[in-house]
Order: structure tokens, then sequence, then C-alpha cells
């Protein structure tokens, strides 16, 4: 819990009453939690939920700004969030300072902090005094015009404009923004209020058709997408992988989770090495990314919202990622030395036998090879049932380089919609280039003219 303490000879007292009082009576997962005002003779205490994560300026200002998808998937639930406080009460609740700073991002949940300037229609129209943040507040509440849910809603056209560009909007400015969602964004930004949208509910139906048609892995809404990484023999490369997924994920702004589902206690060690602790939810953040580390089956967590995206990563115990339940995809990996490629065979012949079985009482996941940077040379015969990737090198898995980007590309969007069996004729002849040294037209190998493009 959270308990501020507030003097009562504070000039701010009453403010900070009437903020407690009106939280009091509110109930929304994106609105802390109150739990309790108690008061003694010189304090008032207010007991409240305890918020982990960042707000939307601490974002903007790591990630520079976020893309159009993103800004929708958050829209919805800003909208969602300031719908609830105009319908909650018979009298709407306008808020009247929505601003980066004001919107924490708790585990993928939007939370609006700071009630200080909102209040009942009644009461902010009939207040001496007018608030507002300069590049996000309306243009009635700089001329003493009356105040009302179109208010609120200009101030959410300024927050998507903030979140699509990474700064607020001037008076003079002329920035091109993306035909579909800057068309939202001007018109809650119109100076004459009639000429806004008339509800919350109208800019959260447009934002939710628009990303029905443009939003990334919609076919995995209803549940996460898991995709599991699991090496041929200690040392083949599966974390390093696994991490660099997320890492590249994360530059795509999509929201992903990596769980290590092995005993190796990878994640705590670099944790201590960099003086991390885990959240409430037993996940550490470190370079951006969430990660959960191993934990027996005597531990319960909290579950945290959903992610889009689940990576797992199961070691060498490639038998229990292949076991799983849930799975998408199931990507194996064979280290790239001499030594590697008979243990890498044997696992590949035992996982078309599990398959094979599994197939009997159920669906398996899509399995995949990832030769972790393979010498030239060393790969004599691919098998044929699976298809087959080469990873480039790179050193650090948290910054995958322009190599290592391209190949995610390829990976993720190799789970796209394509036919199965189209996809993998083209992947295999793509594949045979990689290891054959064959002459392109300017003397160089294939090999090395496909790995400048990171294949």
């Amino acid at each position: 819990r959270a308990i501020k303490e507030v003097p009562k000879s504070c000039a701010c007292y009453d403010q900070f009453k009437k903020e407690a009082l009106l939280l009091k009576r509110l109930r929304h997962p994106g609105i802390p939690i109150v739990y309790d005002l108690e008061e003694e003779e010189h304090f008032s205490y207010l007991i409240e939920e305890f918020l982990e994560g960042d707000s939307f300026y601490d974002l903007i200002k790591q990630t520079g700004h976020l893309n159009q998808d993103t800004v929708i998937r958050y829209g919805i639930q800003i909208c969602d969030l300031v719908h609830y406080l105009h319908s909650a009460e018979t009298i709407p609740i306008l808020y009247l300072d929505l601003q980066p700073r004001n919107l924490l991002v708790c585990h993928e949940q939007v939370k609006l902090l700071d009630f200080d300037h909102a209040g009942s229609w009644t009461e902010v129209n009939f207040s001496q005094e007018r608030y507002g943040t300069p590049g996000y507040c309306a243009p009635e509440q700089q001329e003493d015009k009356e105040l009302g849910v179109y208010t609120d809603i200009y101030q959410i056209g300024a927050l998507f404009h903030y979140l699509l560009t990474g700064h607020k909007k001037e008076k003079n400015d002329s920035e091109q923004l993306s035909k579909e969602l800057g068309y939202i964004i001007h018109k809650c930004l119109r100076q004459d209020r009639r000429e806004r949208y008339q509800s919350v509910l109208e800019i959260r139906q447009e934002l939710e058709e628009l990303y029905l048609k443009t939003g990334k892995f919609q076919q995995y809404q209803s549940t996460s997408l898991i995709i599991a990484f699991a090496g041929s023999r200690p040392g083949a490369g599966a974390t390093h992988l696994a991490i660099g997924l997320c890492a590249y994920l994360n530059q795509q702004y999509c929201q992903c989770l990596y769980e290590e589902k092995n005993p190796t206690n990878d994640i705590r060690l670099m944790a201590q090495h960099l003086q991390k602790e885990t959240d409430s939810y037993g996940i550490y953040t470190m370079f951006g990314i969430s990660l959960k580390p191993h934990y027996g089956k005597a531990v319960h967590l909290m579950r945290p919202c959903r992610y889009p995206v689940l990576v797992q990563d199961y070691g060498c115990d490639w038998k229990a990622a292949a076991a799983a339940q849930g799975l998408t995809t199931l990507f194996l990996v064979i280290g790239g030395k001499w030594w590697d490629q008979k243990a890498g065979a044997q696992v590949v012949q035992k996982l078309k036998e599990a398959i094979r079985t599994r197939n009997v009482h159920g669906t398996s996941p899509d399995i995949r090879i990832i030769y972790n940077f393979t010498l030239p040379g060393i790969i004599k015969e691919f098998p044929g049932d699976f298809d087959c990737y080469r990873a480039p090198e790179y050193p650090n898995p948290f910054k995958p380089t322009e190599q290592a980007r391209s190949f995610y590309e390829i990976l993720v969007g190799s789970m796209g919609s394509l036919a199965k069996e189209k996809r993998r004729k083209a992947l295999w002849e793509s594949i045979k280039t990689l290891f054959y040294r064959k002459k392109d037209t300017k003397g160089k190998t294939r090999e090395e003219a496909m790995m400048r493009k990171g294949l």
C-alpha cells in the first residue's frame, strides 16, 4: 500500500481531502484503489493502492515516441477511463489535466493519477480558479468559458499527439501524422468545441475499428502468442536468442514477457549484478525488458495483466518444451560448431518421434530449427520436415545488431498467415543458399551476400 501523509495545517489540505473523497467513490481498474482515509489531530492519511510502472512522460523519454499500434492500444484504455469518469455519477466528473505525467503504465494497464483538478461538472464550472497544463489544456480552460466532456476530449487529442510524435503540439505545428490516427487527433483538437467528438465513446469506437485493421498479432488477441526456445545441448544459445527476440519485439513496441523455464538461475544472477529487484508480480525489468525468473512449483505469484507475447526459455530441456501445452512455435537451437551437429541431428530425430506421438492425442506446436552462427560447409543435410534458419552472431542479446534485427524480422514474419507448405518450400530454397558457396555477379559468395541482409 502507499500512504500519503498530509498535515491539516497545509494550505492544500482541503484540496487533498476533496481528492481523497472523490477517489473513495470510484472503482475502475485504471484508477488507484483508495482503501481508507484516516485522521488524527494534526495529520490525515490516505491509504491507497501502491502502483509500479513508468509514466507516459518517462516512457517517451526512453523511446522517443510510440508507434501507431501502441498509441491505439493505450488510447482505448485511456478512453475507457475517461468515459467511466463521465458516466460514473449523475453529473459527469471532469478530469481536466490529461497529460503524460499523470498517466502510469502499470503492467500494461494504464492508471490515472493525481485527481487534484478533477471534479463534477458543477464544481469545476462554479470554481473561482482554473487549472491546466500548457500544451494540453483546451481553449475554454484558458478563456474562462464553460467546461464539459469536450474539454477532456481536447486533452485526449493532445495526449495522443504527444505519444505519437514525442512532443506536445504547438499552435502552428503542421507536422504530418498518419492518416487514420491523425484524423482522430485533429478532430479532438478542434478549437470550436462543437466540432469535436461529442463523447469519448465515439473516439473509442474509431480507435477499435482502426486497431482491427492495422494492429499486429490480431489473431492472438484472446490469448498470448507463446514462443519457446530450447537448445539441443547446453551452450547452444537458446537463452541468447530468446532474450534477443524480446529485445527486438520491444523495439517494435510489442510488449512481451521473457519466462525462464529452466533452473540455471541466469536471470537472478544478472539481476544481482545490476542490483535489480523484482516487482510484486515476481518480474524483473532490465534494459527495458520484463523478465520472469524460474520459480518452483511451490511459488504462487499474482498474475500480471496479459502480455501479447510470451517468450519461454527451456534452456537445453527440449523434451519439456516439446511436451508443453499452448505453445504457438518451438524453436530448437542447434550450435554452429562441428561437434554440435551429431547431437543436433539426434534431437531432431527424437523430436519427430515425439511429434508423431503427440499428434495422435492432440496438436503439437509449429517447430522450427535455428542453426546458431553456423560456419559455411558444416551442415551437409537439413531436416526436410522443419523450416530452418541461420542466426547471425551478435554479442549483446539486449542490443540486437542490424543483422540480428533482420533475422528476427524473418522469424516473426514467418509466423504470419502464409500457408505453411508454401512457406516451407520458399524457406527451404532460401536456406540452402546460406551454406553453399555460390558466386554472385560481383564476385562475392552467395552466403556472404545473404549474411549482409541478416539472414
